[in-house]
């Protein structure tokens, strides 16, 4: 994998998770989330949403069990040595397709 392009994890709010290749640009993850972001550890990865977590135009997105954000939200690969973000490994993918469910589709933002 090219270093200028990272795959991800991607999961709006009532959606089924999706698997992408982006480029690695701060611009890109941006316009994934609806703007700018705040990345956070969780277990292995990092996860990346939207910073404004007040703004009642975002729906909520109950990501896994033990976690609810608003907007789309990114998961991606963490190098804790160079503290930078990176593409997830096969067996992250896998761990974390598997984690969200659809049970965590959260039915009450549903039209």
């Amino acid at each position: 994998m090219s270093k200028n392009y990272m795959v991800i994890i991607v999961k709006p709010p009532n959606k089924r998770p999706y698997v992408i290749k982006i480029p690695k640009r701060i611009r890109d993850m941006v316009n994934l989330v609806g703007g700018m972001f705040n990345a956070e550890r969780y277990e292995d990865v990092l996860i990346i949403y939207n910073q404004n977590q007040k703004d009642e135009n975002l729906k909520s997105n109950k990501v896994f069990k033990d976690l609810r954000l608003k907007g789309t939200i990114l998961i991606v690969g963490n190098n804790e040595k160079e503290g930078d973000i990176i593409s997830l490994r096969k067996k992250q993918i896998l761990k974390y397709m598997s984690k969200i469910t659809n049970k965590n589709i959260d039915k009450e933002n549903e039209i």
